[in-house]
């Protein structure tokens, strides 16, 4: 059995019947998917259908007694009454103007209440109380006549409200509408109502399976539902702090603030018809909402897709697609065995005679296909492999001397390189300060610059005025290599032209001078994603050197006293040229009165970030404090050799990280002589 399944033959088979049961789950995997899609496309289709539906009938059902309401109130006839109860000329009119709006409403019902005595007046369908149409005076106190005063309170034009009216042993939909006077007072509250019982019946209740429909107004309180027990909680609950809200229906928090704003957009007038989904009973439902701004109301209805389509109607359509799968892989199948397997097998057996030194054999190419194109190239590699082992050992030759020219090549672009960097070391070198020029203004220093590479991004110079004054300045350009070099260049050149805008005396405004140039060339000229700019510690001597002024950007000043103590005079902490920073960057200078005994340090980051020790650390403040106080009483000569030979100690076989610039000098002060 074992035999069977090593052949290709067995492994396509295997292979054929995994790839069935992974194409058939995948593609009722995913038929289910489609299917659920479709289910719920149509779902959404159906329950906006569905809504606008509901908004039509409601509109159509409630529209014209709303209009007709809003008619009545306007009336002026009524409004002259309503501000003189008790005329019995307007009284008999306005009584006569009512009893025709009676015959017109659909339910032949009126009430009107006049604001300023409460007096209730109202008539029915029977005309029970014609000439008589005075009930009852509206008492606040009165739990049964709330609404009234509740809708003086908060209504004002009309509202849609169902109500259990006590007095008149009544449910129903009452359209409250309110009368005002010329100056817009409110004088009268007046309508008429509907027959809930059947409004409820017509509009809200459904007997489709997985449908439930709401009806709510602006504020999110529920005027209407599928469950009549609901209803009847609605009819008989006046006090907004506990009347259903729909908000309380759906579960998840996240749907209930999407849907109120859902709301408050479509009664700003942004929309008319929303979708979305709710989990109300810890079920998802489509909801589709459409609003109805003549009434302030909002009819929701919510679908259960599973409920109205049903997967099992798709069941014809998966058994097709079966019947489809295996159908075309047992074609394939058969198709693989006649022009693959077959042909395949006559070559394997064409390679054992290769391997046994038959070079000689080769096999008809039958047809111009990737195989044929295969058993072509087979044919040509026997004749290749047959010539390799004649003349073995002259290729081997060739192929040795093609390498060794090629190396030889390799070296000499090395070299060439090479030496192209090493005479940018010396381009570098010239922008640096000159060794004469710093014996002579600082008889006392130390100076180490050792670039990682062999050109780098730090570098130092030196500026002297003819009265003796100098400005010194230690920078840390972004990179290293050769690109850090080009930064030297160009950030040395930039601060030339600051300096000679400036002048020595004001470093920070000779490090704002080069910000903006620096910015400005690597935004307009060499723009990219990267960041580039420059760190950079600036020092001005003046000529008796009894003070420094120093401005720094991201470098300090280290000050060691007589005594051994260090102060580090913290730089500005903005580096300069970098586009994150506007160009109306300010930077601050720090004076200091120079006293005798000092030692003055400037130094890059490439020292403290050097890691090495047991533990791979970067060096770090204390170490070179360290350093700088040990070496306080010995000449500022061998300072520069002592930090070299502490970080090659510290770093043991680790590389340089960074560039390194390290510069300390002192002054041997004589305030009676003037300058040295």
């Amino acid at each position: 059995m074992r035999e069977a399944f090593r052949g290709l033959r067995g492994r396509f088979l295997l292979l054929v019947i995994a790839i069935y049961a992974a194409v058939g789950i995948a593609s009722l995997l995913g038929f289910y998917r489609v299917a659920q899609s479709i289910i719920h496309t149509l779902g959404v289709g159906y329950a906006t259908q569905y809504a606008n539906q509901q908004r039509s009938r409601i509109l159509a059902k409630v529209e014209r007694e709303l209009v007709l309401t809003q008619k009545l109130v306007s009336s002026p006839l009524l409004v002259d009454w309503a501000q003189d109860e008790h005329n019995p000329q307007l009284k008999a009119q306005a009584m006569q103007e009512l009893e025709s709006y009676r015959r017109i409403f659909a339910d032949h019902s009126w009430f009107f209440v006049v604001t300023a005595s409460h007096d209730y007046y109202t008539n029915n369908a029977q005309n029970e109380f014609g000439g008589h149409e005075f009930r009852f005076v509206e008492k606040e106190d009165d739990p049964t006549m709330r609404w009234y005063f509740e809708t003086l309170k908060h209504v004002d034009t009309f509202e849609l409200h169902p109500d259990y009216d006590a007095q008149l042993d009544v449910t129903k939909l009452f359209i409250n509408a309110i009368a005002r006077d010329a100056a817009g007072r409110k004088i009268a509250v007046a309508g008429t109502g509907l027959d809930l019982s059947g409004f409820i019946h017509s509009i809200v209740r459904t007997g489709d399976a997985g449908v439930e429909n709401l009806l709510i107004n602006d504020d999110g309180f529920v005027q209407g539902h599928s469950s009549a027990a609901v209803m009847q909680s609605i009819a008989h609950n006046h006090n907004d702090k506990t009347r259903l809200q729909v908000y309380a229906l759906v579960d998840d928090p996240a749907q209930r603030d999407e849907l109120r704003d859902a709301l408050a957009g479509m009664k700003a007038g942004q929309t008319t018809d929303l979708r979305t989904e709710l989990t109300v009973g810890g079920q998802k439902r489509i909801a589709a909402i459409s609003y109805m701004p003549e009434l302030h109301w909002a009819a929701i209805v919510l679908v259960d897709p599973s409920q109205v389509i049903r997967l099992q109607m798709f069941r014809p359509i998966l058994i097709l697609l079966a019947a489809a799968l295996l159908l075309t892989i047992l074609l394939v199948s058969w198709l693989l065995e006649r022009l693959v397997l077959t042909r395949l097998a006559r070559l394997t057996r064409l390679t054992h005679d290769i391997a046994a030194g038959q070079y000689d054999r080769t096999l008809e190419v039958d047809r111009e296909d990737e195989i044929g194109q295969l058993t072509h190239s087979f044919n040509t590699m026997t004749r290749t492999v047959g010539d390799y082992m004649l003349n073995l050992e002259q290729k081997v030759a060739d192929r040795t001397e093609a390498l060794r020219s090629a190396n030889e090549r390799l070296a000499e672009s090395n070299r060439q390189v090479m030496d192209s960097i090493r005479y940018a070391r010396l381009i570098q070198s010239s922008i640096l300060s000159k060794p004469e020029d710093l014996d002579a203004l600082l008889p006392a220093h130390a100076m180490l610059w050792l670039p990682r590479d062999v050109v780098g991004g730090d570098f130092h110079c030196l500026y002297r005025r003819d009265d003796g004054g100098f400005l010194l300045a230690v920078a840390d350009c972004t990179g290293h290599g050769v690109p850090g070099a080009f930064m030297t260049m160009a950030s040395k050149a930039l601060l030339d032209h600051a300096v000679s805008l400036h002048g020595m005396e004001h470093p920070a405004a000779v490090l704002g001078e080069l910000h903006r140039g620096l910015r400005a060339l690597l935004q307009n000229r060499y723009a990219s994603d990267a960041e580039s700019g420059l760190d950079l510690a600036l020092v001005h001597v003046p000529a008796d050197r009894s003070r420094l002024v120093f401005a720094g950007a991201k470098l300090p000043l280290w000050v060691v006293d007589g005594n051994g103590e260090v102060v580090v005079l913290k730089g500005d902490r903005q580096s300069v040229g970098y586009r994150r920073h506007g160009d109306d960057l300010a930077y601050s200078e720090q004076s200091i009165a120079t006293r005798d005994g000092e030692r003055y340090v400037l130094t890059t980051d490439g020292i403290l970030d050097q890691h090495g020790g047991d533990r791979g650390f970067a060096l770090g403040q204390a170490r070179l404090k360290a350093l700088l106080r040990e070496q306080r009483a010995r000449p500022l000569a061998d300072l520069a050799d002592a930090v070299a030979q502490m970080l090659a100690s510290y770093r043991g076989s680790l590389p340089q990280r960074d560039d390194i610039t390290f510069l300390a000098f002192a002054f041997a002060l004589d305030r009676g002589a003037g300058a040295s």
